[in-house]
């Protein structure tokens, strides 16, 4: 089911600080960068072989509050794997017992869609898939 690893996400309330040591200290670049409702700022971090996905809520208010709210619940930190189909992959997850966040997919902030597992139902790390648009490389 899974084709590879896309992203590392850390959601963060200091988010240039983060910026500045992915990109500083461990020789990132900062690649795509977007605000969602002016009130959460995402960037990607990226590296040769893997990139992080920084995100940082300044206020409520976006579509984003309950997943950010239960991923923080669980942990800052969650996976997002490539998969080549996500509706199976959705299908699949539930079928085997593990709920989900977005039943549906749902636009990333990316080009991709994607789709969180609840992020409570998993041991480990909350878990996001995510079917790459064309233009994405892993």
């Amino acid at each position: 089911m899974l084709s590879g690893l896309h992203h590392v996400g850390h959601v963060t309330t200091e988010y240039d600080r983060t910026i500045r040591f992915y990109r500083d200290a461990l020789d990132g670049t900062v690649g795509e960068t977007t605000t969602v409702g002016g009130a959460v700022n995402v960037a990607f971090v990226e590296w040769s072989s893997f990139r992080v996905e920084v995100v940082a809520r300044d206020e409520r208010g976006t579509y984003l509050d309950g997943l950010l709210d239960e991923l923080l619940d669980v942990s800052p930190y969650h996976l997002a794997v490539i998969v080549p189909d996500i509706e199976e992959a959705i299908a699949s997850l539930a079928n085997a017992g593990y709920p989900m966040f977005d039943d549906q997919p749902v636009e990333g902030l990316g080009p991709y869609v994607r789709a969180f597992v609840e992020p409570d139902s998993t041991p480990g790390l909350p878990i996001e898939l995510v079917e790459l648009a064309e233009t994405d490389t892993p």
